[in-house]
């Protein structure tokens, strides 16, 4: 069986769970694995943007797909580019039978047309192709701020509170991903320009915010949105897009600030808030040794030097104090911000929550009524379970949909609907959000628990008491 014929077999079951199920199948197909990897990592890079023309001659003498992957390392080391990459590539795509051919011009375009996302591959191959990096913050600890400050110099920068992704440049292309390693399309955005010609390969850490939108919900969406209409632009007819994007518009004009616009001035008013850069290979080896204070110094000369419009730096503090660090984030939040980021100037970039950055952010508690539930996206592994509470404060001003629930939560909820409306539920948050239309909401919620001992819930007013209570302790 060829490797096409695998993917035809995995390709034509609509089923997530039989396509892993196919897929184990062919476990101890080291081919296979081979093909799946560089067709999905990330981190392999053919700088190929256009499959060339290519003949099928079965007078020919074919070679076979394994030698014609090895033929392909000399795009990937950049031995071949240019005009002299494509025909190297024209070369081996002539020296295939159609079914190889098909399975390179898959790994060129990083696409295996199967309908199976890196995340399932791996858990049918442990592992097999890299998972994003992502550097964050521990949460806030007394011990680990003063172990942070007792070194002498430290940095305070705003937490953002937008669409996080990281821009990763390599010759002069620009690709934006999230932390989970999915790819954002945003078209010729202002800001995707800026990133390609400030440097030819380095890895930026950022996130994504628009102009005129200070609700990071709202802006969210419609970066979602935008990206779905530009990623899916080849799937969908000329007319399905433009019904899209009149939704689009129609949804979200008014927290666009309303009037006449086009999608491209919607994209140009993105902005990427950027706090660190690294090498491309620091970025896939998840380390790098590069003090913070250096990368931080690297990325300020950048933008000074280029003086983009749509990249800025991160509001930073320099820090030799706890009263430093503690002025600055009170400061935050009397500016309505969500909190700070304490770190290390000599810290290294690694993967995951380090100690030497920690996290200085509002958090409080609140009790809201159950009003009513929400199943999961259709074709989810959630869409038969209710996977979103719909929760009110008392009096009704206050509403809010968080997130948090297991699985074991959400199949107990699910067969308990009747009985569970109007229940009480402790949620954690990091203060209340209001929308351009003046909605009252929560930030970053989360369920704690069902409280069916409590029979009160917090109205908006007492929910405003609690968060002044919740500032006035952090001053303390």
């Amino acid at each position: 069986m060829t490797i096409k014929d695998i993917f035809d077999e995995i390709g034509s079951e609509s089923s997530t769970k039989q396509k892993m199920v196919i897929l184990g199948k062919y476990k101890d197909n080291e081919l296979l694995k081979r093909v799946l990897y560089l067709a999905n990592s990330k981190r392999v890079k053919f700088y190929i943007k256009q499959i060339p023309e290519y003949t099928f001659d079965p007078k020919f003498q074919h070679v076979n797909l394994e030698h014609a992957i090895g033929c392909l390392d000399k795009l990937s080391s950049r031995e071949f580019t240019g005009h002299q990459a494509t025909e190297w590539l024209q070369s081996i795509l002539n020296s295939l039978v159609p079914d190889d051919a098909y399975i390179i011009e898959r790994i060129i375009d990083k696409d295996c047309k199967m309908g199976m996302g890196t995340s399932f591959i791996n858990k049918v191959f442990t592992d097999l192709i890299e998972k994003t990096p992502y550097m964050g913050a521990s949460p806030y600890s007394m011990k680990l701020v003063e172990k942070i400050i007792s070194k002498g110099k430290a940095k305070s920068q705003i937490k953002m509170d937008g669409r996080y992704q990281n821009a990763i440049v390599r010759d002069g292309e620009v690709g934006v991903e999230t932390r989970a390693g999915e790819t954002t399309i945003l078209g010729d955005a202002k800001f995707l320009k800026e990133v390609s010609s400030l440097t030819d390969e380095m890895v930026l850490n950022g996130e994504l915010t628009i102009i005129g939108v200070p609700v990071r919900s709202i802006a969210n969406g419609i970066i979602s949105s935008l990206d779905d209409i530009h990623s899916k632009i080849n799937e969908r007819t000329t007319v399905e897009t433009e019904t899209h994007t009149s939704n689009f518009f129609e949804k979200h004009r008014d927290d666009l600030g309303g009037g006449d616009m086009s999608i491209q001035d919607v994209l140009d008013r993105i902005v990427y808030t950027c706090w660190d850069i690294i090498t491309v290979d620091e970025y896939y080896a998840k380390s790098s040794k590069t003090p913070y204070d250096e990368r931080f110094k690297t990325l300020e000369s950048l933008l000074n030097d280029k003086k983009p419009t749509n990249i800025q730096l991160v509001e930073s503090r320099d820090i030799e104090t706890l009263e430093d660090a503690m002025d600055h984030f009170l400061d935050a939040l009397d500016r309505g911000l969500e909190g700070t980021i304490l770190k290390d100037d000599k810290g290294a970039w690694k993967n995951g929550k380090p100690s030497y950055q920690v996290k200085f952010k509002l958090e409080m508690n609140l009790d809201l009524k159950i009003v009513g539930f929400q199943y999961g996206d259709k074709g989810t592994k959630n869409e038969n379970v209710i996977s979103t509470l719909l929760l009110e404060s008392s009096c009704g001003l206050l509403k809010t949909n968080p997130a948090g629930m297991t699985e074991k939560m959400m199949a107990d909820i699910t067969k308990r609907q009747d009985e569970l409306l109007g229940t009480v539920v402790e949620i954690r948050c990091c203060g209340l959000s209001q929308n351009s239309k003046g909605e009252w909401s929560t930030a970053h919620p989360s369920i704690e628990e069902l409280r069916t001992d409590k029979h009160t819930f917090d109205s908006l007013e007492s929910a405003k008491k609690i968060e002044e209570a919740a500032k006035t302790l952090s001053k303390v």
